[in-house]
């Protein structure tokens, strides 16, 4: 695969690839989170475990250019590594 491809076929597993929107081009990913807290027993104060208070997924870029309500239209592989 080669070129610009719809947003809408790029790997969503964290491999990170070019993105772009217009002119702007940078690397990112797509990426998961999960926010969670430590929860202790009202009464007792122990420890029960952690609760999910957030989660949620989008595409980053690593320069913070593309976020939630900003995001890339188009994308493409990374270009291999030189070889020396």
């Amino acid at each position: 695969m080669s070129g610009w491809q719809p947003i809408a076929s790029a790997p969503r597993d964290g491999t990170e690839i070019i993105l772009r929107k217009g002119s702007r081009v940078t690397a990112g990913a797509w990426i998961k989170w999960a926010k969670s807290e430590s929860h202790f027993h009202d009464t007792t104060g122990e420890y029960v475990g952690e609760v999910e208070i957030d989660s949620g997924a989008n595409w980053q870029s690593w320069d913070g250019g593309f976020c939630e309500g900003d995001e890339p239209t188009h994308w493409q592989p990374l270009p291999s590594p030189p070889t020396e």
